[in-house]
């Protein structure tokens, strides 16, 4: 969803929630305190509100800045009488189960690139960006425990961020204690949807730093790589290639990837989790990423899946993007150059600097033997700026997979009606039967009616037992346009997130589904997640759901649990079952069972083994189930050094049975870090 946002709430933002930029001539340690007297004379702000709980912050926390002509220095100092959470001790991974403190910054205003900086209580550092998924550049940072409380200080280089080379950015301070879920920041606003909304964000105002202190510079990637495998998995080889990134301007870049290597070894995907739709897979591969945030900006209600889906695009040989933003636009384009195959894609985005109104253009294409495929989406988004939006989508698709052009359009009419705890999300959609773009997630077709999402949060307090509870409910009608039925949903759900880290929802619903002209099918699959301590690194977790599942009765039920083993290590056991009992009286029974070991060697080292073992019949949705009898093994060990990534794998968790192979991989970045 999109969130547009209030002109007036940013007007008082700039009236309370600005801060000068202090430079200094002398810069301080980076020790994890401020008692360098560097500090006493830095900006200073305090994190007084609690976005969570909608009141004033009930721990105190304080943050500093300043800066030269090469750095900004932030500091934190953090009062907490809860308990510290602090489970990650390797960099360049989300922190998102320990408290925390962040500093956001928008180099080029709320229209530009947004930079986020993340350190934990232990010195664990992360990092993103709206320019590059893979954003993993070179800073530095320090804490220390202290007898009320942490602190932590951080020193991030300028020219790892992209801006305009304007006076003023916009900034933002926020903490998480994780124990209580609060979630404490610096500017505020009634209105905001987030404590990193660009729009509701303060202004850091008098920056002077030279041109080429925020100049980006040019990036190349050499990777090489050594394989030992069986002629099953494909034989030994080695292989050599490279990714480039080039600035064009201060914030757009040319970018360029030839003999692509994508052998990391990824998430886990294999799973028995029932479903009648596809799997969504996760985008990893550098050519990709590097543009991901230009594309797909498109809001919709209760999605039926538009845009670009480039995991469908098979590894090119060469590619070839540019990509970046100037002033209201920001642009992408890239054409992805395979074997007898080429894939496209191109995006504009234009929005008024206040928000509230919004032209969004995207088109993706496939070229190849026998086969031409386009697909155009436009988007206007209009708003009152406050609690209300309302959008226009219209799509077509044209060419070999359209023999009859009025069966290929999209269009989509939608309406968001929002506060910070509610929300009632509704669309009409109506999608052609011939519609479904090669590089689109489709998930189906020849459908026409509307959609409702809604849902209402209560918050209790930090201290109280019961700290959330939430209400949502979905509806979903779509028939065909001959006027059949393919498919409704009625869901609803209640959560509750407790203190003492339990987290209880129960859900409740209805399905059907008619997919490509085979018979449909009903699943109403009603049922109970339990979780414990869900939001760290060691969660428990069980679910039981059963009910109609198609052509049987379904019992699904998974079992998981993390261990810590000593201060760095984490032993993960998993299992999952499905018993299904099909009308005909057959029963189909199917395990999953994992067990996993991860080891944080250093911050920069982490080394992980997993077996896994998937036996029996899935429950079939449409058409017979597949018998699985599979085991996998794999071993991973990662080191980040200066400018440098090695890689070591054995295996590949994401197949069914072990790969035999070994991999021994080195990235080395000149110029820019990795993802600048």
């Amino acid at each position: 969803m999109v969130v547009l946002a209030s002109p007036a709430a940013a007007q008082t933002a700039s009236q309370t929630f600005t801060i000068p930029s202090v430079t200094t001539s002398a810069p301080p340690k980076i020790d994890g305190t401020i008692d360098d007297p560097a500090w006493k004379n830095a900006a200073h702000v305090q994190l007084a509100w609690d976005f969570t709980f909608r009141r004033p912050a009930a721990e105190a926390t304080d943050a500093y800045l300043l800066m030269d002509q090469k750095y900004l220095y932030v500091a934190f100092v953090a009062k907490q009488t809860e308990p510290i959470v602090a489970t990650q001790h390797s960099n360049d991974q989300p922190l998102g189960a320990d408290d925390v403190v962040r500093i956001y910054l928008w180099p080029a205003g709320d229209q530009g690139f947004e930079y986020g900086f993340v350190t934990n209580p232990v010195g664990a550092r992360f990092q993103f960006s709206g320019e590059n998924a893979a954003f993993s550049p070179v800073w530095d940072s320090a804490v220390k425990t202290t007898p009320d409380g942490w602190s932590a200080t951080m020193r991030i280089p300028l020219n790892i961020m992209r801006g305009d080379g304007r006076k003023t950015w916009r900034v933002q301070f926020d903490r998480r204690i994780r124990n209580s879920n609060q979630v404490t920041e610096w500017a505020h606003a009634e209105s905001q949807g987030g404590t990193d909304s660009s729009i509701y964000a303060g202004y850091l105002n008098g920056m002077t730093v030279s041109a080429n202190s925020v100049r980006a510079k040019p990036r190349l990637n050499v990777y090489e790589l050594g394989q030992y495998a069986s002629a099953a998995a494909g034989g030994s080889t080695s292989r050599v290639g490279a990714d480039l990134a080039v600035p064009i301007t201060q914030t757009a870049s040319l970018v360029a990837t030839f003999h692509p290597d994508y052998s990391n070894v990824e998430l886990d995907q294999q799973t028995i989790s029932p479903s009648a739709f596809p799997r969504r897979f996760q985008e990893v591969r550098p050519f990709f990423t590097q543009g991901a945030g230009f594309y797909n900006n498109f809001n919709c209600n209760d999605c039926v899946d538009i845009g670009l889906y480039t995991p469908a695009i098979p590894t090119p040989t060469t590619g070839y993007a540019v990509e970046g933003t100037q002033g209201t636009y920001s642009f992408g384009a890239f054409s992805s150059l395979g074997v007898r195959r080429t894939d496209s894609a191109q995006a504009v985005t234009w929005r008024r600097p206040d928000r509230r109104a919004a032209i969004l253009f995207q088109r993706q294409g496939v070229d190849m033997l026998g086969l031409h495929d386009v697909a155009t989406f436009g988007q206007f988004q209009i708003s009152n700026a406050h609690n209300f939006s309302v959008y226009t989508t219209l799509g077509q698709q044209t060419g070999t997979l359209v023999p009859h052009p009025g069966n290929g359009n999209y269009a989509e009419y939608g309406f968001n009606l929002y506060t910070p705890k509610s929300g009632i999300f509704g669309a009409y959609h109506e999608v052609g039967s011939e519609f479904g773009p090669v590089d689109t997630f489709s998930s189906f077709n020849d459908v026409k009616g509307p959609t409702v999402y809604a849902y209402r949060e209560f918050d209790f307090g930090p201290k109280a037992f019961v700290q959330s509870l939430v209400l949502s409910h979905d509806f979903q009608l779509y028939h065909s346009h001959a006027g059949a039925l393919n498919y409704f949903n009625y869901s609803s759900a209640i959560s509750i997130q407790t203190r003492n880290k339990f987290y209880v929802e129960l859900d409740l619903g209805s399905n059907y589904l008619n997919f490509g002209g085979v018979p449909g099918g009903f699943d109403n699959q009603d049922g109970l997640y339990i979780s414990y301590g869900g939001n760290t690194s060691t969660p428990i977790i069980f679910s039981y759901y059963l009910g109609r599942f198609a052509a049987g009765y379904l019992h699904s039920i998974t079992r998981s649990a993390s261990f810590k083993v000593g201060p760095r290590g984490t032993l993960t056991l998993q299992a999952n079952n499905t018993r299904d009992a099909l009308d005909n009286g057959t029963l189909l029974q199917q395990w999953l069972e994992r067990v996993s070991f991860g080891y944080q060697i250093a911050p920069g080292e982490t080394f992980a083994i997993g077996v896994r073992k998937i036996i029996g019949t899935g429950p079939p949705f449409f058409g017979p189930g597949r018998f699985i009898n599979g085991t996998n093994l794999s071993i991973a060990l990662y080191k980040r050094i200066p400018h440098a990534e090695i890689y070591f794998a054995y295996g590949d968790p994401n197949q069914l049975q072990t790969r035999h192979d070994v991999i021994l991989k080195l990235i080395q970045y000149l110029g820019a870090d990795k993802g600048v």
